[in-house]
C-alpha cells in the first residue's frame, strides 16, 4: 500500500521512493507526493527521475503513476518532483471553492452542490437552487472578509459516527469505509473532502466570480471563479472593459448597469419593430415567374424559424418555389418547392450555406438550415436564388 505524502504533507514538492510494482507504463511507489485527484480536483503532474508523469490515479490502496518510456524496476529508487505551480493553483482553487460555496450558502441557504471542477483551465461549482448576481456580490464581500481574516484551513480524519459530521457538508453515500476526512475553514465551513488545500484563507489573496450560467440538468447553475493572481488580473481586465463600455454608452461607470438595461430595452424595441415590418413584407411578398413557376424570395430581419417555415409551407401549396432567409444573431435559410416540381432543395440549400460555414437538411422539396453567424447571409441568399432559378429553368416542370 502506498504512503500518501500529499496528505501528511501537502507542501511536499520533492521526494524519493522505492518502486514496488511495475505495470507497463504504470509505476507503483512505496510512497508518493503525487495527488491522484479527487473531490473535483485534477490529479498532479510532474516528473519521476527526469521523466514526465502523464497521469496519476488511485487504485485501491495504491497510487499509479503513468510514466511512458520508463525503465524503472521493482526495488529501484526514483526521485519525484511535483509540478508545484500547477499543484499550488489547484490547492488555492479548491480552498476557494469551499470558501465561495459557504459564502453563497450564507445568502441563499437552500442551495446545494451538484458538481465541482478544479482544473488549471477552469474553476467552477455547479449548484442547485436560487442564485443571482446580487447574491453573488454579497457572497464575494463575505469571502474577501474571510481572506483578509486569514482563517485557518485545517484537515482531520474522523469516523462516520463522529458528532462533528452533524451540520457538515458531506455526501456520505459517496464515502467508502469508516474514515471520513474533514476540511474546516475557521468556523465558516466544514465539509467532507479528499482534496488538497492551502493553510489559511489569506493565501488566496483574492476571490472573484467570473461567470454565472445555466448548466445541465436544467435548473442548475454553474458559478465560475478565479483566485489569487488570476483573480486580480481578471478583475483589472473587467474594470477596463466596464470603463470602455460606460464610455461607449455615454454613461458613468457607476450607472453602467442602468445604461445597459436601457440599451437592452432599446434593442428589444428595435427588434420588435423590425419583426413587425418583416411580417408585413413577408405577407405582401410578390413572386417572380420562372418557367411558369412562381418563385418567392427574400431575406427578413429577426424572424423566428416557425414564421419563416410556415410562410414557405403556405407559398408552395400552389405551383411555386421559395428561397426565404432570416438574419438576427444567426442566419437561417429555407429552400422549398411544390412536390410536383422535381428539384433538389437540399442540394441548393447546402451549396449556398457552404459559403457561410453552415449546413442543413430536410426533404427533397423542403430543406432548412443555417449558420451560427449572420456574416455572408446576403451572398448565400443570392447564391441560393441563382441555383433555384437555374434549376427551374432546366427542370422538366
Amino acid at each position: 500500500m502506498t504512503e500518501f505524502l500529499y496528505l501528511s504533507d501537502p507542501e511536499c514538492r520533492v521526494f524519493e521512493s522505492r518502486v514496488t510494482e511495475v505495470r507497463g507504463d504504470w509505476v507503483v511507489l512505496e510512497r508518493t507526493a503525487f495527488y491522484p485527484g479527487g473531490g473535483g480536483q485534477e490529479a498532479d503532474r510532474g516528473i519521476l527521475s527526469g521523466l514526465a508523469v502523464a497521469e496519476v490515479r488511485r487504485d485501491n490502496g495504491n497510487v499509479l503513476h503513468k510514466v511512458p518510456g520508463h525503465r524503472f524496476s521493482v526495488g529501484g529508487t526514483v526521485r519525484g518532483e511535483i509540478d508545484w505551480t500547477r499543484r499550488r493553483d489547484l490547492m488555492m482553487g479548491h480552498t476557494g471553492e469551499h470558501l465561495l460555496f459557504s459564502c453563497l450558502q450564507s445568502v441563499s441557504p437552500e442551495i446545494t452542490v451538484v458538481k465541482i471542477s478544479i482544473t488549471p483551465e477552469k474553476k467552477s461549482v455547479i449548484i442547485n437552487g436560487e442564485l443571482d448576481w446580487r447574491m453573488i456580490g454579497l457572497a464575494e464581500e463575505r469571502a474577501m472578509e474571510a481572506i483578509c481574516s486569514r482563517l485557518a484551513v485545517s484537515e482531520r480524519t474522523v469516523t462516520r459516527d463522529d458528532p462533528c459530521l452533524e451540520g457538515a457538508r458531506a455526501k456520505m453515500e459517496r464515502i467508502h469505509g469508516d474514515a471520513v476526512r474533514i476540511v474546516e475553514i475557521g468556523e465558516l465551513d466544514r465539509a467532507a473532502c479528499s482534496g488538497l488545500h492551502v493553510r489559511n484563507t489569506g493565501e488566496l489573496g483574492m476571490l472573484l466570480v467570473t461567470g454565472l450560467t445555466s448548466a445541465r440538468p436544467a435548473g442548475d447553475l454553474e458559478v465560475e471563479f478565479e483566485v489569487g493572481d488570476r483573480a486580480k488580473a481578471r478583475a483589472a481586465e473587467l474594470a477596463i472593459i466596464s470603463l470602455h463600455a460606460a464610455e461607449v454608452l455615454g454613461s458613468s461607470p457607476n450607472n453602467l448597469l442602468g445604461a445597459l438595461e436601457n440599451a437592452v430595452r432599446e434593442r428589444e424595441r428595435a427588434v420588435s419593430a423590425l419583426r413587425k415590418y418583416g411580417l408585413k413584407a413577408l405577407e405582401n411578398l410578390v413572386p417572380s415567374s420562372i418557367s411558369g413557376v412562381r418563385l418567392y424570395s427574400g431575406i427578413f430581419e429577426s424572424m423566428d424559424k416557425r414564421t419563416i417555415t410556415d410562410a414557405a409551407s403556405r407559398f408552395i401549396k400552389e405551383h411555386a418555389a421559395c428561397v426565404l432567409g432570416t438574419v438576427g444573431e444567426r442566419f437561417m435559410l429555407v429552400v422549398a418547392c411544390n412536390p410536383s416540381i422535381k428539384i433538389d432543395c437540399v442540394g441548393i440549400l447546402n451549396k449556398a450555406l457552404e459559403q457561410v460555414g453552415g449546413r442543413g437538411g430536410g426533404k427533397a422539396n423542403f430543406a432548412t438550415g443555417g449558420s451560427p453567424a449572420a456574416d455572408g447571409a446576403e451572398e448565400a441568399m443570392v447564391a441560393a436564388i441563382a441555383s433555384m432559378t437555374d434549376s427551374l429553368m432546366s427542370s422538366d416542370i
